[in-house]
């Protein structure tokens, strides 16, 4: 069974977004070789606008908009940290159009 590294936990923001993140500790794999599984997700009208994650066996990976790519992993804290400030422009931008 997989250990919460950080347990689910939703939060709503200021411009009533919401975030999802949560990781488990896993056995290392090919396709978990740090022993960890996470996401990191933000959802705006509805839809997933950014996330973070290495599920469905795809490695590290990130979502913006419409757009997946893959990104070097360093450690969950800086992907968290990366995750947020993306999410903080996103956010900002979002506001200044209004």
């Amino acid at each position: 069974m997989a250990k919460a590294i950080i347990p689910k936990r939703r939060l709503v923001t200021e411009r009533s977004n919401l975030i999802e993140i949560v990781a488990w500790k896993v056995p290392k794999s090919k396709f978990y070789p740090e022993g960890i599984k996470y996401s990191f997700t933000f959802v705006h009208d509805n839809k997933r606008t950014i996330a973070f994650d290495n599920f469905n066996n795809e490695g590290h990976h990130k979502h913006y908009l419409s757009k997946k790519e893959s990104y070097k992993f360093e450690s969950l804290e800086e992907t968290a940290n990366q995750f947020f400030i993306l999410v903080e422009k996103f956010e900002k931008y979002k506001g200044d159009e209004k």
